[in-house]
């Protein structure tokens, strides 16, 4: 539907379904308009006047309260409670001037027509001072009587006056000292407000008479109903051939002021008032209605015209042409509506020049980016939150023989990462949630071991869509660390098979001497078997010792399992010396006396629990621990001294701590003992402990040295729980 059509219907609208709403409207009022609604009227102002007395009272007794409460009253009344005999009249009089001043003040401030202050004597309450009408003021009042009704509101009937009047006490010291009285009168002055305000008559009726009655010739009629009992509240009632809509109802203000209400209004009069108001709704609704309309159709247009040149101009700038502007001089919303359009096209133009230049500037650093990525000798990938190769170096490329079409697919369909895929998967996995690099010490493909790096890329809002892949090809760097290894093995090898020549010698000449024995023909046939087992049990142990040097001296293989640390502990102290006997103390600690040489050293192995479990390659730990030993037994001396192996394990992984009480180590040597062949021992490579930190690394454990020299030295190894080797 065009434009010009939906404006005809919205104009037809606009006045047809206005006019039909007045029409009901105002049938409705006319039809609401009846003595149901003069009575409601009529009970409405009611309530108005019953509310307007609560609140009175209720004002009343918050400024009788404040009086009250006042210091000043509170001291000058307590005064004249005390004193008030002993003054003469004079001083009296001249005392009673600002007391007089402030109630008059307060008086004017809050409306009240009276105020009395009274003090105590005795059991009575002696007048002193008063602002307003005294018509009604006693000078004496009794406390047994007055005091039942402090701080209540009372009506009490005076003559021809209902007056409010309200008693509070006034305390000082906790003592009563006085009393601070309130009055008002319900006059005509306080009806009449209602009468000019809404257009009503009221009658007030008590004890058969009329108080009050704002129409004399309804008197009559009221006096003959006065004393009969209301039947209906609501009535209508003729008087001189006028006739009258009202409510009745019986009030009770107090015992001594109770009566009747009459609120009662001319039915023409209250008619009349409706039907204006009902012309005044219509004609201020048809103003309200034809303005709009009128104004409407002298813009219709002007506006259809500037939108049309709006279309156009924006189908023009969406073909490319910044230049079409909206011509339009009005200074009204339309005209700002063209000026701020041919600002936003201005802006547009200008801001597409910009984007132009810096989308040259951005491809040109990008080229820049390019070539020194392509230049990196570097192997990297790009890879997605989908596990889709993204981009590729061109090192990556020859290197891992990937190509372009590559680009795309999942990396673990992808040579030379299928037969891996799952590892790398699962490490992007969590890369992907936790946001951390992430460094894979060791993976091989096909014939070649890469250290991996992943890198994942943030975006602004923190989310992550990409991660970085950095694969160096290790394999020269892990053949020289196996050939490190080796060679300290060897060097170990060596130590130990001098210590084992001793060893081996002792049931080789048991064996020898056995044998002569065996040559006899003096020997029975059960002292035979005795030696033949006897022999064959030394055969066993130069067996058994001669395989625990092989086992250790044999390649790494490199293979990760899950180990219990004690025991290959317990291994490495019998390599170091094969007579060894553990004894098994209640703690779980375990000591041994271990012979090196002519020195004898205590090891002490303790651990809080027996079924300790690691994960690490088992030939690579048994090197560590032979290594730290060895290293604390050449540091003890010629005297030998004492070892202590503590294990402890938690949710964060195992702890090894390897405490000695030998010399110590210079604290000038405790950066260096991690370097490659340094050692301060004639006949030590100095590359134990380096390839010590790099067999801890390759399982993602740490070893930490501390020593203080004399006194001794502390290893530290850390090996990490299985949750954070995930």
């Amino acid at each position: 539907m065009k434009l010009n059509t939906k404006l005809v219907i919205m104009s037809f609208f606009t006045i047809i379904i206005p006019m039909l709403i007045i029409i009901f409207f105002s049938g409705f009022l006319l039809y609401r308009n009846n003595s149901l609604s003069q009575w409601n009227y009529l009970e409405t102002v009611k309530g108005n006047i019953e509310t307007d007395i609560a609140e009175t009272q209720k004002q009343f007794l918050e400024s009788a309260k404040e009086i009250s409460d006042h210091q000043f009253i509170r001291d000058k009344v307590n005064v004249y409670s005390k004193y008030w005999d002993r003054f003469s009249d004079n001083i009296i009089a001249y005392d009673l001037v600002s007391l007089d001043d402030f109630i008059k003040n307060i008086s004017l401030i809050n409306g009240i027509e009276s105020i009395a202050i009274y003090r105590t004597v005795d059991s009575e309450f002696h007048y002193c001072s008063s602002v307003g009408s005294m018509d009604y003021l006693a000078e004496v009042l009794y406390r047994g009587i007055e005091q039942e009704n402090y701080t209540n509101a009372l009506f009490l009937r005076y003559a021809d006056e209902i007056l409010l009047r309200i008693a509070y006490p006034i305390f000082s010291d906790g003592r009563l000292v006085g009393l601070v009285v309130l009055m008002k009168g319900l006059h005509e002055t306080f009806f009449s407000k209602y009468e000019n305000a809404y257009g009503i008559d009221i009658a007030i009726i008590t004890k058969g008479l009329i108080y009050y009655n704002s129409n004399i010739e309804t008197d009559d009629y009221f006096v003959k109903i006065a004393d009969q009992p209301i039947e209906e509240s609501r009535v209508n009632f003729n008087l001189l051939d006028v006739s009258y809509s009202a409510i009745m109802s019986d009030y009770s203000l107090s015992d001594s002021v109770t009566g009747r209400i009459i609120l009662y209004q001319e039915k023409a009069n209250l008619l009349a008032q409706s039907g204006i108001v009902v012309r005044n709704i219509i004609f201020m609704v048809l103003i309200c209605i034809m303005i709009p309309v009128i104004t409407f159709f002298i813009k219709e247009v002007r506006l259809i015209r500037t939108i049309n040149s709006l279309v156009e101009a924006t189908t023009r700038i969406s073909q490319g042409d910044y230049d079409s502007l909206v011509k339009n001089g009005s200074k009204d919303e339309i005209g700002d509506l063209s000026h701020n359009f041919n600002v936003m096209v201005k802006a547009l133009k200008k801001q597409k020049k910009s984007l132009e230049r810096k989308n040259a500037e951005l491809l040109l650093k990008n080229s820049y980016i390019d070539a020194v990525f392509q230049s990196l000798q570097i192997n990297i990938l790009v890879v997605d939150n989908h596990f889709k190769i993204r981009v590729i170096s061109k090192n990556a490329s020859s290197r891992l023989e990937l190509s372009d079409e590559q680009v795309g697919r999942d990396i673990t369909n992808t040579a030379p990462f299928d037969g891996e895929g799952h590892i790398i998967v699962d490490e992007l996995q969590r890369a992907f949630i936790g946001g951390q690099f992430k460094r894979l010490s060791s993976i091989e493909f096909g014939n070649v071991s890469y250290e991996v790096d992943l890198y994942p890329i943030h975006e602004d809002n923190g989310e992550i869509h990409a991660v970085v892949i950095i694969l160096y090809n290790i394999t020269e760097k892990m053949e020289m660390e196996r050939a490190l290894i080796k060679s300290d093995r060897l060097a170990s090898v060596g130590e130990l098979a001098a210590g084992l020549a001793h060893e081996i010698n002792n049931p080789m000449g048991i064996i020898l001497n056995h044998l002569q024995l065996l040559e006899s023909e003096d020997l029975s046939n059960d002292e035979q078997k005795r030696f033949m087992k006897r022999m064959e049990a030394e055969i066993k142990r130069i067996s058994r010792l001669v395989n625990n040097l092989l086992r250790f001296s044999r390649d790494d293989s490199s293979k990760i399992e899950t180990i219990n640390p004690i025991e290959i502990i317990r291994e490495v102290q019998h390599l170091l010396d094969p007579k060894l006997i553990l004894s098994l103390s209640t703690d779980l600690s375990e000591v041994c006396e271990i012979q090196d040489g002519s020195r004898k050293i205590k090891v002490i192995l303790h651990s809080t629990q027996e079924n300790l479990s690691i994960d690490c390659t088992r030939d690579g730990f048994k090197q560590v621990i032979l290594n730290v030993l060895k290293n604390s037994f050449q540091s003890l001396g010629d005297i030998g001294g004492v070892v202590e192996i503590s294990l402890h394990s938690d949710i964060a992984g195992t702890e090894i701590s390897i405490l000695d009480n030998g010399e110590g180590i210079p604290k000038k040597d405790l950066e260096k003992v991690f370097d490659p062949f340094f050692s301060h021992r004639k006949s030590g490579t100095g590359l134990g402990l380096s390839l010590c930190k790099t067999m801890m690394h390759r399982v993602g454990g740490k070893i930490d040295i501390s020593s203080q020299e004399g006194r001794g030295t502390s290893v530290k190894l850390v090996y990490p729980s299985k949750e954070q080797t995930a």
